[in-house]
């Protein structure tokens, strides 16, 4: 008979696996995706410096779609990046419950873990942390949270850019 237990704590250690390998391959994807949609946000702007800083003009209805499609561009990568952020956190949540529960299952509370220093624990005590100019880590300034914040001050940027449109 096979041991029950032994399965349970191989069922958990593979989990923790799988979500790490899951965590790891979607950050990946939320800084390529994010990379991506800024260069494309930033073609219209360019568009738009350009004619401001040359002889050419854009005509008012030009100006008026170059900034509806910077606006429609920012507001999607503003909901993708506020839904990136909200997966993450939630996966890093996942990896921590599920790093407990092996640690609790092998009677250790020193299991090494990749996402140990993001317990939600540790984030409330440390929310900035200064090591050096070139070491430092901020909970209010995050790779993960720098998307929504770009993409919020492209919007702002759209809107006047929409309504100073002669």
């Amino acid at each position: 008979m096979p041991n029950a237990q032994g399965n349970e704590f191989a069922f958990l250690l593979e989990a923790y696996k799988v979500a790490i390998e899951y965590f790891d391959g979607y950050a990946t994807r939320v800084a390529t995706r994010f990379n991506i949609l800024l260069g494309v946000d930033i073609a219209p702007a360019g568009l738009l410096a350009n004619s401001w800083l040359s002889a050419t003009t854009l005509s008012s209805k030009g100006m008026f779609i170059i900034s509806l499609l910077g606006l429609f561009i920012s507001i999607f990568l503003y909901v993708q990046s506020a839904q990136d952020k909200f997966v993450l956190k939630r996966q890093i949540k996942r990896i921590n419950d599920l790093r407990k529960e092996i640690e609790t299952k092998i009677g250790r509370q020193d299991l090494p873990a990749l996402f140990s220093p993001l317990d939600e624990t540790d984030l409330e005590t440390r929310s900035f942390v200064f090591e050096g100019i070139t070491s430092w880590r901020s909970n209010y300034l995050s790779l993960t949270r720098i998307p929504a914040v770009v993409s919020i001050l492209l919007i702002v940027f759209w809107l006047v850019t929409f309504f100073l449109n002669p």
